[in-house]
């Protein structure tokens, strides 16, 4: 037994002692605290019964607690009391009661008379080494390849690629046939198959730039904006609909952006352009100013959508924890990174990156530039319940150009004048009368209009402190940290950019400009990467989001310095790169091969790819003749038919491009789904290509692709005359090129076989029956599905 008092007094003896060294507590403790319970009614947006607690100088000024008092302070008592927060913000705002522990804290500082410390935290030191990893390095522009043989070289890629293969005694493989080239950069460049007309054009264009000729065409065409706006949006994580809850609530105005993006590729805007405006488009005009509102405006914040892709659970549901907040955010922060940067920066989110040098602190050093327009303490309430939550905010703009803002204020002065004398009788009525108006009353308010919203990200002017949450626990605050860039790229002071309009702190907006920097050696970097992908299968650099030291070397360092010196040296014009690439002997080569394995990186062959899920849809349709070309506005919904087969809806002349019909995380178009159309998790850096039983299942048992084949035989009967022409226009139709003598006469063959069959069988029309089916066999082969 004295034993047992030995060991307790000792333990005792230590417990005081550990307390009696703690740290006294300061404001560091407890403002923490109050922005996770407290500041959404009495902060930034909301001051109820003028109490403001984001700060001590706010505190004492709205006598919210005495100082050395906490029991004779109202915060204290109205906390305790539970009065603060009431049940009903709980049960509508996702706030939660401050614990035991996070009370006394605040008791103990009040007590303490609120003492407030300059916070010294050591500088961190980034390891010399680390910075030398070749992604940090500034982007060189090497001198290109002198060659003995100018014939396998067109341009200064091939020089590159030619080098590292003589030295292997390898060389590039004999150049594609017509037909393969123009099918190969047509579905590149527009995602779309050439036409019948565009390949006889170019077989019979025998002059030295006909091949020239097709590109220019293809880059102006307004399809290449689609299709490549196709692969930014993967990268933006575009989705219609919100996510994460089951409700997979749809995103009204989400579109706007996907058509900036569209019109951004038409255009060729300079990368450098485009980045900045995604970043910080808000930081870039005075949209506040109604009469300054102009397209550039408008284009401006739509283009800020970039930062609004991501998953974003709170938009379902008003009761969402800081939790929630932070998991968009960093879902936000993961997209700019991986995707432009090609940085794991999340995995600093918890504890120091293990393999790059970005500490913790980096992670939410960067994580606090944003906070102006990011603040999970002061969180926009979703649209569904604004009016649920008195003062609250709209999370999404209204701008209008001011003709447009003049003609809706117009219409509502009208209904307004309407409602005055209905909103006098509802007063005074009673029972069947008082119920009949207020019907009345709920259609004329429904004939108001509202000024176009915009899906924007806008900075507000101020934000809450940014502190390091240890172990990413928000419950566990460590120190205090500012808006920085990660200090293995700069150690000097962040110095916020000089932003256009009022009430804006300019943070994105100097990291928009440092990313689009021509000095930023991993931007340039990691585009070009990711365009040489689009087009010749994998990266220089395989691992497209990771230039880090776990990320996999280039294969050509040298030609991936020159592809980003020449995209900045090229006003950063993306039409730029994809000219140097389609036209280099690289890219013209057949993709087969007898020195070159399976999967070669040396680029001795092309690689054969399938289509993906919007070529696959796309093209049906376009062979089809059922292909709407209208571009722009808002989605095309999704129809469930009674077989289960999910697909856009039509409209007068087709469906439109897949990049338009609505991009919902459910109720994804079947044939969209079955070739790996990504889910946005929250983006897709690089996408799968499987090749799986569903697949032929689909182009062969699919009532929509039996439809679509009759389609292409009834315009086959109508251009053209008797079997051997049909079949040879099927073939350039559908497989684009045309048939061998021994396809040629397989298929005369099979084509006649089935005429005999539904005449024996009676079948009405059997004769267009037949063609169909011999359009559906080509829709079912590998040379329909497969680029070469």
């Amino acid at each position: 037994m004295s034993q047992l008092r030995t060991y307790t007094a000792i333990l005792w003896t230590l417990a005081c002692a550990t307390l009696a060294s703690a740290a006294p507590v300061s404001q560091h403790d407890v403002i923490p605290i109050l922005s996770r319970r407290c500041v959404m009614c009495h902060g930034q947006t909301l001051k109820e019964g003028g109490v403001d607690l984001r700060t001590k100088t706010s505190m004492l000024a709205s006598k919210a607690f005495v100082l050395g008092k906490p029991e004779g302070s109202p915060l204290i008592k109205r906390i305790t009391t539970r009065a603060c927060p009431p049940d009903k913000n709980i049960s509508m705002a996702g706030i939660e009661r401050m614990s035991a522990r996070e009370l006394q804290k605040l008791k103990d500082w009040i007590a303490a008379k609120a003492p407030e410390v300059e916070q010294e935290l050591a500088p961190e030191k980034v390891d010399p080494d680390a910075r030398k990893h070749w992604a940090f390095q500034p982007i060189r522009h090497p001198k290109v390849p002198a060659l003995v043989s100018q014939a396998a070289t067109r341009n200064p890629i091939d020089a590159f690629l030619l080098r590292k293969l003589r030295a292997e005694k390898l060389a590039f493989s004999a150049l594609a046939d017509k037909a393969t080239l123009l099918r190969r950069v047509t579905f590149d460049l527009t995602g779309l198959p050439p036409t019948v007309a565009e390949l006889e054009a170019f077989f019979k264009d025998t002059s030295s730039i006909a091949y020239d000729k097709v590109v220019d065409r293809l880059l102006a065409s307004p399809r290449y904006g689609e299709r490549w706006g196709r692969h930014w949006l993967d990268l933006a994580g575009y989705a219609d609909s919100e996510g994460k809850r089951n409700a997979d609530m749809v995103r009204p105005y989400a579109w706007k952006y996907r058509d900036y993006v569209i019109r951004a590729f038409n255009d060729d805007k300079p990368y450098n352009e485009f980045l900045i405006e995604q970043i910080a488009g808000d930081e870039l005009v005075d949209y506040a100013d109604a009469a300054k509102v102009d397209a550039n405006v408008i284009e401006k914040l739509v283009a800020t959508g970039f930062l609004r892709m991501a998953p974003d659970g709170t938009s379902a549901n008003p009761v969402n924890r800081v939790e929630d907040r932070l998991e968009v955010i960093g879902d936000e922060l993961q997209i700019l990174a991986g995707g432009v940067l090609g940085l794991t920066l999340e995995c600093a989110k918890c504890h120091d990156h293990k393999y790059d040098p970005i500490s913790q602190r980096d992670y939410y050093s960067f994580a606090a530039i944003f906070k102006a327009a990011y603040d999970e303490y002061n969180w926009l309430t979703p649209q569904p319940f604004r009016n649920q939550w008195a003062g609250s905010s709209r999370r999404h703009l209204a701008v209008a150009m001011p003709a447009e803002r003049a003609e809706v204020e117009a219409h509502n002065a009208k209904v307004e004048k309407e409602l005055e004398p209905l909103r006098k009788k509802h007063k005074a009525a009673k029972g069947k009368e008082k119920k009949d108006l207020k019907k009345q009353l709920d259609e004329l308010e429904a004939k108001k209009k509202e000024l176009p919203q915009i899906r924007a990200l806008w900075d507000r002017g101020e934000a809450s402190p940014t502190y390091v949450n240890l172990r990413g626990n928000v419950g566990s605050p460590g120190p205090l940290v500012t808006a920085a860039l990660p200090r293995v790229f700069s150690e000097t002071a962040f110095q916020p950019a000089e932003p256009v309009g009022k009430n804006k702190t300019g943070n994105r907006l100097a990291l928009a400009r440092w990313i689009a920097s021509a000095d930023n050696p991993l931007t340039a970097r990691v585009w070009v990467n990711r365009v040489w992908k689009h087009h010749f299968g994998a990266g220089l650099v395989t691992s497209l989001d990771n230039f880090g030291k776990l990320g996999t070397p280039p294969t050509h360092p040298e030609l991936l310095d020159w592809l980003a010196s020449e995209l900045i040296k090229n006003d950063w014009s993306t039409k730029h790169l994809h000219r140097l690439m389609v036209t280099s002997t690289a890219y013209r080569q057949k993709s087969l091969n007898p020195q070159s394995a399976p999967l070669d990186p040396k680029l001795n062959r092309m690689p054969m790819r399938r289509m993906d899920a919007e070529e696959v849809h796309d093209s049906l349709l376009a062979i089809a003749g059922k292909l709407d070309l209208r571009m722009g506005g808002n989605f095309d919904e999704v129809q469930v038919r009674a077989d289960g087969h999910v697909m856009g809806k039509p409209g007068e002349k087709g469906w439109r491009r897949s990049v338009y019909i609505r991009q919902r995380r459910k109720h994804i178009p079947t044939v969209l789904e079955t070739f790996d159309l990504p889910a946005m998790n929250p983006n897709c850096v690089q996408r799968i290509n499987s090749t799986v039983v569903s697949q032929p299942l689909y182009l062969l048992h699919s009532r929509h692709v039996h439809d679509l084949s009759r389609h292409v035989a009834t315009r086959l009967q109508k251009e053209t005359q008797g079997n051997a022409p049909r079949l040879r226009r099927a073939f350039l139709t559908i497989i684009n090129r045309p048939p061998t003598a021994t396809e040629q006469q397989h298929l005369l063959e099979a084509l006649v076989n089935f005429e005999r069959q539904y005449e024996k069988e009676k079948v009405g029309g059997h004769k267009h029956k037949a063609l169909a089916d011999i359009c559906h066999a080509l829709f079912n082969s590998a040379s329909f599905l497969y680029i070469d």
